[in-house]
């Protein structure tokens, strides 16, 4: 669903028409309002902004100045256009993208593409929301009682962020962002865009080619959402699955690698062992020795290493050291920007009726997931939505996207943040997309496969995509490879 944390632990108006947001009514800003100006941050980079109503059923109501960065085209002559890109979340901020991409996207993307990253509503630099600092119960509660005071917390919650950020707060559902994304196209004086949208971004990808088909030059979605996917059970159940096989792949890898610090015994026979005594209460942190390490919190550092195999290294060091109790985490400092949960609630509604259906989801994530036993990201989601939002704005449907070029979507076969069943699932309701399979593991194919990178820069550039039914082959983890300097960002997908 977004595009994740790096190894270091780096968003309507009118009828609905077969679950299809009417065409857009309000006017979009017009071309050139962007006030472009050398970024602070590095003055290759132009920064600007584009004022959009809050409540795009509104438009002549208050506004919010989207911020955007734009990396213009090294080769003017032979531009072809711009290249609108997310990096999910959600919360990801695509201004720090665009300032990160010379880093990111090859030279002949750079040499032919203005590179437009912006922060979506509720994001970043564009009025994000803003919260109290967190002090939730657990996301795993253990009887109804706790189930009830989980609940409690949440409605509590949005409500505190809800005071904090503004009436903008309930306006940042990915529908809203497709209108903005379409606001920043006309305000670049652009017919058509490219986009490019990593993990939670091509949800905005999916939703802008539903509502303006005719607007797409070409689309690419690396590490897909299923909006689609309606139930809490096969939500869960994906994304446990999802942790199972990837952790698989890394215990191989660990069978056969001198760089593996559990090879002797094992990575499933120690995570084993490890959960044991994460069960009994007796799992605990040296550095902080009052600290109690339970099963979910072993499960989500594990999750952490799944992104990408170049820190499978560090992982199998903490499996080490866990278990000869010589291992410890910094706890995170409470962040006061979080727009995370406003826009997954306002576009997911996972229902669940009480805690008995709770614990029957806890009981498929673990059949799912034997060893890992759950996704906290899958399980968090649906646990950290209930009693947050009064309704979904954005809720899930079946995809009804026509009347766009060629699509290419592409997704690795072990993802831990965007399943591969969710892209598959996605890709068989979307006549006009190809899915490309990276056979590996990892979250966000461009940088994980030189094959992905090649494919998706030969279809940014031309509009053609690869034979249906291609495969990228499984590339063993760069254990040297840098720590993804082009996405440091604040979410999980």
């Amino acid at each position: 669903m977004r595009f994740g944390r790096t190894i270091a632990g780096l968003l309507l108006c009118g009828p609905l028409v077969a679950g299809v947001p009417a065409p857009a009514q309000a006017a979009a800003p017009p071309p050139g309002k962007t006030g472009w100006k050398p970024c602070p941050d590095d003055a290759k980079v132009q920064c600007g902004k584009v004022s959009v109503p809050i409540d795009w059923s509104r438009p002549k109501g208050k506004r919010v100045d989207l911020a955007l960065a734009r990396r213009p085209a090294l080769d003017p002559a032979k531009r072809i256009g711009s290249l609108l890109i997310n990096p999910g979340g959600p919360g990801g901020s695509g201004v720090d993208f665009a300032l990160y991409a010379n880093e990111v996207f090859s030279p002949e993307i750079q040499r032919r593409f203005d590179i437009v990253g912006f922060d979506p509503r509720g994001v970043g630099r564009s009025h994000s929301v803003v919260c109290p600092p967190p002090d939730a119960p657990s996301s795993y509660p253990a009887n109804a009682g706790a189930y009830k005071k989980l609940l409690s917390y949440n409605a509590a919650r949005a409500k505190a962020c809800r005071r904090l950020t503004g009436p903008l707060f309930d306006q940042v559902d990915t529908g809203s962002v497709v209108r903005d994304l379409d606001a920043i196209r006309a305000a670049l004086g652009e017919r058509k865009i490219s986009y490019y949208g990593v993990s939670y971004g091509t949800l905005i990808g999916q939703q802008y080619a539903e509502r303006f088909p005719g607007r797409v030059r070409a689309l690419v979605l690396d590490s897909n959402m299923d909006h689609s996917l309606r139930n809490a059970r096969d939500y869960v159940v994906t994304e446990s699955d999802a942790l199972e096989g990837s952790f698989s792949q890394f215990a191989a890898w660990c069978k056969t690698s001198v760089d593996c610090a559990v090879r002797d015994r094992g990575a499933v026979r120690v995570l084993d062992e490890l959960m044991a005594r994460a069960d009994k209460g007796k799992l605990t942190d040296p550095d902080r020795p009052s600290v109690k390490i339970p099963p979910e919190r072993l499960s989500e550092r594990i999750s952490a290493y799944m992104y990408d195999p170049s820190g499978w290294v560090d992982l199998s060091t903490a499996l080490a050291r866990l278990r000869n109790g010589k291992t410890a985490r910094p706890a995170a400092a409470p962040k006061v920007e979080d727009p995370y949960s406003a826009i997954l609630c306002a576009d997911f509604r996972f229902p669940v009726r009480d805690f008995a259906e709770l614990r029957s989801l806890a009981a498929a994530s673990r059949r799912a997931a034997p060893h890992t036993r759950v996704n906290p990201l899958g399980w968090t989601d649906v646990t950290g939505c209930r009693n947050y939002l009064p309704r979904t704005r954005n809720p899930q449907r079946p995809y009804r996207i026509k009347g766009t070029p060629p699509i290419l979507m592409t997704n690795s076969r072990h993802d831990v943040a965007t399943p591969y069943a969710w892209a598959v699932n996605a890709a068989r309701q979307i006549p006009a997309a190809v899915l490309l399979t990276y056979d590996g593991t990892g979250h966000g194919d461009y940088l994980l496969s030189r094959c992905a990178t090649k494919a998706i820069d030969g279809y940014l550039l031309t509009v053609r995509t690869p034979p249906r039914g291609t495969h990228c082959p499984n590339e063993p983890p760069t254990l040297t490879r840098s720590k993804r300097p082009g996405f440091p960002l604040p979410g999980p997908r």
